[in-house]
């Protein structure tokens, strides 16, 4: 949509700088004179948020030209957000992303695939209410957040990854998902534990955190979006399946199963899936609880479906599943390469 980052202040006067994108979301709301919600200019979002300028750190704060509502984001705006933070980010010590909380978590895991030499962190972060209502989550989140991107120890950046921080934790943000609509807990990371807390003192799981890469922080490609989601239901049929898998174009599909990996045994799902991969269709099974992770094997009806030629996504969540995916088919044509990158641990997506 030609997204325009415009640079509009610095503030502070600490040695550390950090980079703040506001792309759009709740957090940066006010209420318009029709009653309904309209952005904030983000030079208006800081004024309400006046320990932000008491921190130790400088504040450069860009915005883009329209704000985005996250329930509409498409993976153009993914790339904008790169593309971003790519120009922005240099001479920085962290970046922190302000986002709608719908998509936070898929916006999250395709920045952790997209971006390569992550040697600051980026994290993002939104609220629940605007940071215009009284009682809103904003201003905590927002100047935690802050902490964090320029957190150091012996001198070095403490989280050079992508991460969401909301509410008193840090998340790894390829392994967060949005679990409640309306309370002020609203993310959580159910198969790796916060790299962090936030209470009196900000305590960081220093065992969970990933070092950092060679910087700069660049771009590493692009997003197919020649993939499809099937979530399994008792209702589906075989006409829903091949509607579905028969789709023009489609590379690739995340299969959203139940429990351990498991899925129907009747013959036409079977043959469905397995006409799909032979066509070169990289279908990727997933679970839908939300913790724990895909066992090959435990079950007949699992060992089937992955003998169709699907393969495991193991315990990575469905955002993050579906972002890799669409990251691995940028990459790569041949199917075999593609699955073989799903398999692989690439940002701590998935437990090896």
């Amino acid at each position: 949509m030609g997204v325009k980052v415009e640079t509009v202040g610095h503030f502070g006067g600490g040695q550390a700088g950090i980079f703040v994108l506001y792309t759009g979301g709740t957090i940066g709301m006010v209420e318009g004179p029709d009653g309904a919600l309209v952005p904030l200019d983000l030079a208006g979002l800081l004024k309400y948020v006046p320990t932000a300028r008491e921190l130790p750190v400088g504040l450069t704060v860009a915005t883009f030209d329209e704000a985005i509502d996250s329930a509409t984001i498409g993976v153009a705006d993914w790339l904008e957000i790169a593309d971003a933070i790519v120009s922005h980010s240099q001479g920085h010590d962290g970046v922190v992303v302000l986002h709608g909380t719908d998509t936070m978590a898929y916006t999250a895991s395709a920045l952790s695939f997209l971006l390569e030499g992550i040697d600051i962190p980026i994290v993002l972060t939104g609220a629940q209410r605007p940071i215009t209502s009284v009682r809103s989550d904003g201003r905590e989140n927002l100047v935690t957040a802050l902490e964090v991107a320029s957190a150091k120890l012996t001198g070095a950046p403490l989280v050079p990854e992508v991460t969401i921080f909301f509410n008193d934790v840090l998340l790894r943000g390829n392994r967060a998902v949005k679990v409640h609509a309306s309370s002020y807990r609203g993310f959580a990371s159910p198969n790796l534990a916060p790299l962090a807390t936030a209470g009196v003192s900000l305590d960081f799981a220093t065992e969970l955190l990933r070092t950092p890469e060679p910087g700069p922080i660049r771009r590493a490609g692009g997003m197919c979006t020649d993939v499809a989601a099937i979530l399994l239901h008792p209702a589906l049929d075989e006409t829903a399946l091949v509607s579905t898998l028969s789709r023009k174009g489609l590379r690739g599909v995340v299969l959203q199963a139940y429990g351990a990996g498991n899925g129907p045994s009747e013959p036409w799902f079977l043959r469905e899936l397995e006409r799909a991969s032979d066509n070169g269709i990289t279908v990727v099974v997933t679970t839908q609880c939300l913790a724990g992770a895909v066992r090959p094997g435990l079950y007949a009806s699992g060992a089937a479906l992955l003998s169709s030629g699907a393969i495991s996504g193991g315990d990575m969540t469905f955002e993050a599943a579906l972002t890799k995916l669409m990251f691995a088919l940028d990459r790569h044509q041949d199917p075999t390469d593609v699955r073989r990158l799903m398999q692989q641990d690439l940002r701590g997506e998935l437990t090896p």
